[in-house]
């Protein structure tokens, strides 16, 4: 679903699918040594599914087979959406830039020369607003020390003089892995000084200073998402930004065509993970399932980010859903369809949000709606015994963009049964928790004796019972059920749970 934007005039309404207006997302990606017989498509289907790109910006790619291999099994996999640009197979391991046609086509492709690998130029055209859009896509030195530190300057130098040719009508971002320790690195700061014409130089949207290495940044690390050691790659843990998306002064200051900062994001970084393996329970970010294959798929995590594209002056009129984390707690054994609790979330916008259970929830325990209302799907099964606590994360979105929740659920255990106890020295119900028969021994009479759920539906009933006497629970499921019964002038309605052994 696309963005929605307010546009200031009644004709630009009326005549906005002539000018054209777009939202378009573009992502950056190290695939890791992708080459024609990389086996981990199917983790990459997963993470391109939940990133839904129009334009991906990629490296190491080994071969022009690997480019074919991550087209045609990733990217087209259930459809032939994508193209690729031209591929230069300079070095073993180089660039490759994937589109989806029905949004840009590609008007040429360069090179500017480097070390230890070429600047990608991509000139593309937007489609439905007909604009020019250059994408600068680079893979820069590897390593600390100051000579990589010269060589990754060397670099952003020659990308300068390329730029400064440019002037405020053109639109363009430079992507990849950029290997900078620091905001204080001569190549960095580089990408951020003036030049002779006034034109070409770029802007940061994450405003942070000092070394990346630093929990305090931790939101921002793209690498890696591993500590252990398998299929090549780093395995230091999310301690380093290496993966960056930056754009020319045109993107920023335009209100035709322009970069959604809000929008800008580390895809799987929950900000929680500093030196960890990024599938360590819990990711608060993304689903376990997405965060086992940002771990398996590549020692990077993809970036991403909404830019505005449109021939009339627009007004983003939309910004993600805000909720706060909570707390909820439950007794075990509960009823189901009972309500755990409410997640709170607005939209400053005032539209309609809708939630989404994404992790913690793999055994369907719990079901949520659209008012945010957690329920119990399965109460028979969670016992304190087995769950202590259950830790969700709940994606809110409003069509567009989203939030994510984590919600804690503790659970209680039941205080100990009355019945295991029970009641006098004349009446025994053993043994509870039950398993396919519940006991009742009685010296005195008892009368209406009634079994039941928790619904109210009768499984038993007997009008009198003395002495000892058996009912059988073979066909029923496990969960919490009710005995009633009359004992002389008492009344008695006791708890007692069947818990299959």
């Amino acid at each position: 679903m696309k963005k929605l934007f307010i546009f200031l005039s009644v004709s630009i309404i009326l005549n906005s699918y002539a000018f054209g207006q777009d939202t378009v997302k573009i992502s950056t990606y190290n695939l890791l040594r992708y080459g024609s017989g990389t086996d981990r498509n199917s983790d990459f289907r997963k993470i391109i599914n939940y990133i839904d790109a129009d334009l991906y910006i990629t490296q190491e790619l080994t071969s022009n087979a690997g480019v074919s291999n991550f087209l045609n099994n990733v990217l087209n996999f259930e459809s032939d959406n994508f193209l690729s640009a031209k591929f230069y197979d300079n070095t073993d391991i180089d660039q490759a830039l994937f589109f989806n046609k029905n949004i840009f086509e590609i008007v040429s492709t360069s090179q500017i020369t480097g070390d230890p690998r070429n600047i990608i130029v991509y000139r593309l055209r937007h489609i439905s607003t007909g604009k020019s859009f250059f994408v600068f896509n680079l893979h820069l030195k590897a390593s600390s020390g100051s000579s990589n530190e010269q060589r990754r300057l060397q670099q952003i130098i020659e990308l300068k003089n390329f730029t400064q040719q440019m002037n405020e009508d053109h639109f363009y971002v430079v992507a990849g892995d950029f290997n900078i320790y620091s905001t204080n690195e001569p190549a960095y700061q580089k990408f951020f000084e003036s030049t002779s014409t006034g034109f070409g130089k770029f802007n940061d949207l994450v405003k942070v200073e000092g070394k990346f290495n630093n929990p305090e940044f931790a939101e921002y690390h793209t690498q890696s998402p591993r500590t252990s050691q398998f299929g090549g790659g780093a395995t230091g843990g999310m301690d380093d930004r290496f993966d960056y998306i930056l754009f020319s002064d045109s993107l920023i200051e335009s209100n035709k065509t322009f970069v959604i900062d809000q929008s800008y994001k580390v895809i799987g970084n929950d900000g929680n993970h500093y030196d960890m393996a990024i599938n360590i329970a819990p990711n608060n970010s993304v689903s376990q399932d997405l965060a086992d294959a940002l771990h398996d798929a590549s020692d990077h995590l993809p970036v991403s980010v909404d830019i505005v594209f449109s021939n009339e002056v627009v007004v983003p009129n939309n910004y993600p859903p805000v909720g706060n984390d909570t707390i909820f707690t439950l007794n075990e054994m509960p009823v189901n369809n009972s309500l755990v609790g409410t997640v709170l979330a607005e939209d400053p916008e005032g539209d309609e949000l809708s939630f989404s259970i994404i992790s913690g929830n793999e055994e369907n325990f719990f079901n949520i709606n659209n008012n945010g209302e957690i329920r119990v799907a399965e109460g028979s099964s969670i016992s304190f015994e087995n769950y202590k606590e259950f830790i969700l994360i709940v994606e809110v979105s409003d069509g567009e963009l989203k939030e994510n929740i984590q919600v804690i659920i503790t659970v209680i255990e039941n205080p100990p049964l009355a019945i295991e106890n029970f009641i006098n020295k004349d009446i025994t119900i053993y043994p509870n928790p039950f398993n396919n028969y519940l006991t009742i021994n009685t010296i005195d009479e008892i009368r209406d004796v009634k079994l039941f759920d928790t619904n109210g539906k009768i499984i038993f009933e007997k009008s009198r019972i003395k002495g000892d006497f058996k009912i059988k629970f073979q066909n029923q499921n496990q969960g919490v059920y009710y005995i009633s019964f009359r004992e002389k002038n008492d009344f008695y309605k006791i708890r007692v749970i069947k818990k299959d052994l």
